[in-house]
């Protein structure tokens, strides 16, 4: 997409497929137009434009059927899906697609790539196999914005497997629109999901009940976790004093944490997780 936009520099990028009179549109992906003036196109480009109009692809990516619009099945099977939201400004089309080649080698658990808008890419993970992808972009964002000359705002957002009760679309489409609303504030550097949640639920245009209600389902199926939660934050995330409270192993404790990351992402003994799994069993334990 960044190449026609380079075509046509003074085009505007829409949400809406019908341009206004003496506009053309053409069709990008993931609910996106170009719109064009007309009186600026030579013959050729017209005939072209409309030529791409009448061969437009009408099935969407599978991937945004599947993911933002709730529809079909995933193209591939991801027990374990783990999505990084990434906005880019300031680059280029060369810059995106040896960047995006880098993300590739650097996740070694990448499998597909979404592109929602000219700016914003969505990387899909499988997080069978757990990986701590924020710390490993947070080690190299600034040097890929160096060497690609590019400006990166990303969240890596939580791990969720399908649920017996639906898809996961609907976490995806809250984790997306947190995102949205919080690059409009002009925020650069990676973002865990727990940091924008905990920021989110003082937003009141935002959201993030589907978020809240899957993840605390989630820890009423974990053997003692809402406890574990409580009392980690009565004591500052420390784990052996926690353990002591709970009248359980460090080892065991520990164990436990440690299922609940590869469950979800969430680590326990960080600070902004354990807070955002505290809100969500707060009004159990008051």
């Amino acid at each position: 997409m960044k190449d026609i936009r380079e075509w046509f520099p003074q085009a505007e990028v829409t949400d809406q497929p019908n341009p206004p009179a003496g506009f053309v549109a053409i069709p990008l992906q993931a609910q996106q137009w170009l719109q064009l003036k007309e009186e600026e196109l030579t013959e050729r480009e017209k005939h072209l434009i409309a030529w791409l109009a009448s061969e437009e692809d009408l099935t969407p990516n599978p991937w945004y059927q599947y993911l933002i619009d709730g529809k079909g099945e995933a193209p591939q099977v991801i027990k374990k899906m783990q999505l990084v939201y990434c906005h880019l400004s300031h680059s280029t089309a060369e810059g995106i697609a040896s960047w995006l080649e880098m993300m590739q080698t650097l996740l070694p658990n990448f499998r597909a790539t979404l592109q929602l808008s000219g700016q914003d890419y969505v990387l899909i993970l499988d997080q069978e196999q757990s990986l701590t992808v924020a710390d490993i972009l947070k080690d190299t964002v600034s040097a890929m914005e160096y060497d690609f000359n590019i400006r990166l705002s990303i969240m890596v957002g939580q791990v969720w497997t399908e649920s017996k009760d639906g898809k996961v679309s609907s976490v995806i489409r809250a984790e997306w629109a947190a995102f949205r609303a919080w690059i409009r504030e002009g925020h650069q550097g990676v973002y865990r999901f727990s940091q924008l949640y905990l920021w989110g639920i003082e937003q009141a245009d935002l959201d993030l009940h589907p978020i809240k209600e899957r993840l605390h389902q989630l820890i009423g199926s974990q053997d003692q976790l809402q406890d574990i939660i409580v009392a980690l934050w009565d004591n500052g995330a420390v784990v052996t004093k926690a353990a002591q409270q709970l009248y359980l192993h460090r080892n065991s404790l520990q164990y436990k944490m440690d299922k609940w990351e590869e469950l979800t992402g969430l680590q326990l003994k960080n600070l902004t997780d354990l807070a955002l799994c505290y809100h969500l069993v707060l009004q159990d334990v008051i």
